[in-house]
């Protein structure tokens, strides 16, 4: 029987990872350079060491990182003003509380990052019963130490939870956790690779409701 329902946050509950590569664009096509989205993309749901601005950097001299970052992050603030969550997601909150299964985020961010972004698309973070991110962990996903924290906070099985992800580097942190793994993924992801050991894919959490994605995931189970 399920009893926890573990979310991703970028992504995942708010499409940051879209708009984040929409900002590198813009930064990037003001500067006339190609923004490395290959490379950029193979870092999503991780905390790679790729440095998008190195080539940049290298053919404008006059330029440092820190400013280039800055442009960049002025951009990405314009974009999310009056975003809001993906599509489903407040359905499926509020329906993990109706049948009171425990609520976690799992995510490769830090606290503050979610915290501040939560509190921008009007969601309330205590209604998370844990939260496990970047802050608690000496390694971030693909590793499974953010989910296996929330499996030992709750004294759970692998099989007692299902994992909500976008990226194959979260999936992979579920499936190294043996948790039950769901993948939703944005229009950014939609073009990686996933593990075949994920459990569903779906277009979006408006294609299945909660109850029929639980009932599904049991059903593999069993």
């Amino acid at each position: 029987m399920i009893k926890a329902i573990i979310f991703d946050f970028d992504g995942l509950i708010f499409d940051t990872e879209t708009f984040e590569q929409q900002s590198f664009e813009e930064v990037f096509n003001y500067y006339q350079e190609t923004f490395p989205k290959e490379e950029w993309l193979k870092s999503i749901g991780s905390s790679g060491d790729f440095n998008p601005y190195e080539e940049l950097l290298k053919r404008n001299t006059h330029l440092s990182e820190e400013e280039v970052e800055k442009q960049r992050e002025d951009h990405y603030q314009r974009i999310i003003q009056n975003k809001g969550p993906r599509a489903g997601v407040l359905e499926y909150i509020k329906r993990a509380k109706q049948l009171q299964l425990h609520l976690c985020l799992a995510s490769s961010s830090s606290r503050k990052w979610i915290t501040s972004h939560l509190q921008m698309i009007g969601i309330d973070i205590n209604q998370f019963d844990f939260i496990s991110t970047s802050d608690d962990v000496t390694q971030v996903k693909p590793d499974p130490e953010l989910y296996n924290r929330v499996l030992d906070h709750f004294d759970l099985q692998p099989s007692e939870a299902i994992v909500f992800e976008d990226s194959p580097n979260g999936s992979l942190a579920a499936i190294r956790a043996s948790i039950p793994c769901v993948i939703v993924p944005n229009s950014v992801t939609q073009q990686l690779q996933f593990d075949d050991r994920i459990s569903l894919q779906l277009t979006s959490k408006e294609e299945k409701s909660l109850d029929e994605v639980i009932e599904f995931v049991e059903t593999s189970i069993g």
